[in-house]
């Protein structure tokens, strides 16, 4: 075996030994060849030594993580979950109180006693037809306030009897009418009495009957007779349609106020059977005839023209005699516009999480049934079937701010070249705002902490109370703004820091009407204060694009309008300051000019902001039209009830969320939303006034059920009196591009303020513990070190709960979706 020597002169002389080396090795080059095998068995040695120690090296390293590993997960293990905090238990109770909404015994109770009464006529569920006599709603009556404040000012005695106010359709009787009835004393009813007996038949909202036969009638007459014009022109059918199926779904109430005619008429919509159909309308509608029970098409409207007959524009359009529309959607799938399915470049670049909040000590409210209390709060909620949010009873610091503090009615009024626009006046009330609000989504529209309850409801399909899970959200929630704050840099003003994050409680609903939802806040601030939000979201009521129509709307999309359109909103505001004799003030801010002294010229003035008090005597002095050059503060007070200065201890109410209605008064459907003629409107306290609008809003404008204007033509007196401030907000709303596929929460938030006007001898939150200060040891001397107090609530010790809604949703869709078996739940 040959090898090669380590010792090289060069490169040459490397190649002439190897020319010259001779086969076979000598004796003297014997010993060299011994060493280099030591050598290189050495070598060998301590290079497997050292991959030995490498390797150790390595499985020591894995052995220490797997140690490390094994240590923190014992250690995660072993921290806590956070605390649940105070006690939440929304579980119907066996014995509410006078504001919980009905529970499932009372309801039982009442349509045993209901249907036994052979005077009522009453049809079951399953049988309910527009000529049988039937339930349509039933909710909580309240008892009277002057009942109820004694009851609850006493905590004993004798109770108010638990009631429900019933709507009942006769539609059984030679002349049909709508009756409201109270049924008493629930559970075990023995009578009731008539609310209200004179409703004519024709003002019932849309039903179930109603709108299944309209919808059954017209698809099969437009489909039969129709159905080749709808494929030229639409690219899709009504019936045996596969991919490419269009609809009747959306509908606009015509009043007699508009139609002239005593009949109750509606627009049905055509549009694309897709995701959202709203976003794909066709230009095609017919008005039906609601009083008919054949459901006769009246007028058809079709490529901006009116036809009186379905037939007529048919014949028409075979002979050629109409311009016919053409195919603006040929491929019915391409509707990623409307869908909320993510596209577009994404981000963040990475998959990082968004903030979340947490409650470290766990929850500082309790809930019993539908009752909270939070620091210094006290309240009760609700859910109207018909009007939706309501809070009674609302205390702070044992004290009675306001009685009754609820959701009236949602108005949305649109502007339209084609009538489907034309006479869209909408009243969300007719629909039934209260079973609008259901599943709300842990993480999304609400803190997952939050505590999640339920709302309940009688309606027309069901003998037993449905109940729509997750309808409200409670939760704290730091709103990372400041309460208040203050840093005194300079020894000149004194060295410190003092500032408090503000926490505050917040009940929310989120009401879905068909496109829109609205987001309705219920705030409590720890400084006495109530905030009430509102704020619009969804999508836009679009209409087929007309080129050279009037500046109704906007070119949206390709195809689309979006029209102008106006939401209002209705709240009913009953304070109690001091008591329930109250009074309402204003602060009138204005200019005045005085001589100015101090000014060498002798004719120098100067000019400052003054207020001056204007008692309100009257309703009709106290319906307030807001004007930009009258500025002025909205005070109630008990004029007894006053500071050690004299000055009556008010609350304030703030509104920012101001909107005028521009229809003319008395014209069209403006009659039956008179509660927007006004930002304000003071009233004395009556039992038959108790809501400012009603569910038959939408067609009663001739003649309105409930009529605010009568409100104020009594002109009562409002000095030492129970009142009730009306209190109105809205949006003017042009759509945009950004409005697709859903408007957008920013901008569209609307609010009013009931803030504490010299009530407290200083800001009641100086109390709470989640203040922060930081100031010198030594007064004004920053040298000698600081202290601090109220830094504590960051240091968490404990694992906040998980959020399991996805886990929960997929166990059970009835959370978020209408399973098959109906509506909600029934219990």
């Amino acid at each position: 075996m040959r090898r090669r020597s380590r010792e090289r002169n060069s490169d040459s002389d490397m190649d002439n030994s190897h020319e010259s080396a001779p086969l076979s090795k000598t004796k003297e080059d014997k010993p060299k060849i011994h060493d280099e095998e030591k050598s290189e068995k050495h070598r060998r040695t301590i290079g497997r030594f050292r991959i030995m120690v490498f390797a150790l090296g390595i499985f020591i390293l894995l052995l220490l993580i797997i140690v490390i590993v094994v240590a923190v997960m014992k250690k995660v293990e072993t921290i806590p979950p956070c605390s649940s905090g105070q006690s939440v238990d929304i579980s119907e109770p066996d014995n509410p109180s006078i504001f919980h909404d009905l529970t499932s015994k009372e309801v039982k109770g009442m349509m045993e006693f209901l249907y036994k009464q052979k005077d009522l006529n009453l049809t079951r569920p399953d049988k309910i037809e527009v000529k049988t006599s039937y339930i349509f709603t039933a909710e909580l009556h309240l008892p009277e306030k002057a009942d109820a404040v004694s009851f609850l000012a006493s905590g004993t005695g004798q109770r108010p009897p638990r009631q429900a106010r019933v709507i009942i359709f006769r539609g059984d009787l030679l002349i049909p009418k709508i009756m409201e009835i109270v049924v008493t004393p629930l559970p075990n009813p023995t009578h009731y009495t008539i609310w209200k007996d004179d409703i004519p038949f024709g003002y019932r909202p849309v039903t179930g009957p109603d709108y299944g036969g309209a919808l059954g009638s017209i698809t099969l007459e437009t489909d039969k007779k129709a159905r080749q014009l709808l494929l030229e022109s639409f690219g899709g059918a009504l019936t045996n349609c596969g991919d490419t199926c269009l609809t009747y779904k959306y509908i606009t109430p015509v009043s007699s106020a508009i139609s002239g005619r005593n009949r109750r008429q509606y627009w049905f919509w055509m549009s694309q059977f897709v995701e959202f159909y709203i976003l794909h309308p066709v230009d095609f509608a017919v008005l039906v005839d609601m009083d008919d029970p054949s459901y006769p098409i009246e007028k058809v409207w079709y490529n901006e023209h009116t036809f009186d007959t379905l037939d007529s524009l048919v014949k028409q359009y075979n002979e050629d005699k109409v311009l016919k529309k053409p195919l603006l959607f040929p491929n019915l799938s391409e509707t990623l516009f409307s869908t909320l399915h993510r596209r577009g470049t994404e981000f963040p670049k990475t998959s990082q999480r968004p903030p979340i909040s947490i409650e470290p000590d766990g929850r500082r409210y309790s809930v019993k049934g539908q009752h909270v209390k939070y620091m210094n709060w006290e309240f009760d909620f609700r859910m109207s079937t018909t009007r939706g949010p309501q809070l009674y009873d609302i205390r702070f610091q044992n004290n009675r701010i306001v009685y009754e503090l609820a959701l009236q009615e949602i108005s949305v009024f649109y502007s339209g070249y084609k009538p489907t626009q034309m006479f869209s006046n909408y009243f969300d009330s007719s629909a039934m705002i209260g079973p609008q609000d259901k599943g709300l989504v842990p993480g999304v529209d609400c803190p997952s902490h939050a505590t999640f309850a339920h709302a309940s409801h009688v309606l027309e399909s069901s003998e037993k109370l449905i109940t729509f899970k997750n309808a409200f959200c409670l939760f704290e929630i730091n709103t990372g703004t400041p309460l208040r704050t203050h840093h005194s840099f300079s020894p000149f003003h004194g060295s410190f820091y003092e500032g408090m994050p503000n926490s505050v409680l917040i009940l929310r609903a989120v009401l879905t009407v068909v496109n829109y939802s609205y987001l309705v806040d219920f705030i409590f601030y720890q400084t006495g204060a109530i905030e009430v939000k509102t704020v619009s979201t969804g999508y836009i009521l679009s209409t087929p694009f007309t080129a050279n129509a009037p500046n109704f709307g906007v070119q949206v999309s390709d195809n689309i309008n979006g029209n102008l359109h106006h939401h209002m909103f209705s709240y009913k505001v009953d304070l109690d300051i001091e008591g329930a004799m109250n009074r309402y003030r204003t602060l009138n801010i204005s200019t005045v000019a005085s001589a100015n002294q101090f000014n060498p010229d002798p004719n120098a003035k100067i000019v400052q902001g003054q207020f001056l008090v204007s008692e309100k005597t009257t309703e009709s002095e106290a319906a307030y039209k807001f004007n930009f050059d009258t500025p002025k503060y909205h005070l109630f007070y008990n004029n007894l009830k006053r500071n050690k200065f004299g000055v009556p201890r008010s609350y304030r109410l703030l509104s920012r969320g101001m909107s005028k209605q521009l229809l003319p008064e008395g014209l069209g459907n403006e009659p039956a939303m008179a509660w927007m003629r006004y930002q304000m409107a003071v009233t004395m306290r009556k039992e038959h006034e108790r809501i400012s609008s009603s569910i038959y809003s939408g067609l009663d404008a001739k003649d309105p059920v409930v009529n605010f204007d009568h409100f104020l033509k009594d002109d009562d007196k409002i000095v030492d009196e129970d009142l009730v401030a009306w209190v109105s907000l809205g949006v003017q709303h042009i759509p945009h591009s950004e409005d697709l596929p859903v408007t957008h929460t920013p901008g569209m938030d609307l609010s009013f303020f009931l803030l504490p006007y010299n009530y407290f001898t200083e800001d009641p939150a100086m109390g709470s513990r989640d203040s922060v200060r930081i100031e010198p040891n030594i007064y004004n001397n920053p040298k000698s070190g600081v202290k601090v107090s109220g830094f504590d609530n960051e240091d968490l010790q404990c694992k906040p709960p998980v959020n399991n809604y996805q886990q929960a949703v997929e166990a059970d869709p009835s959370i978020l979706f209408e399973t098959q078996e109906g509506q909600g739940t029934s219990i």
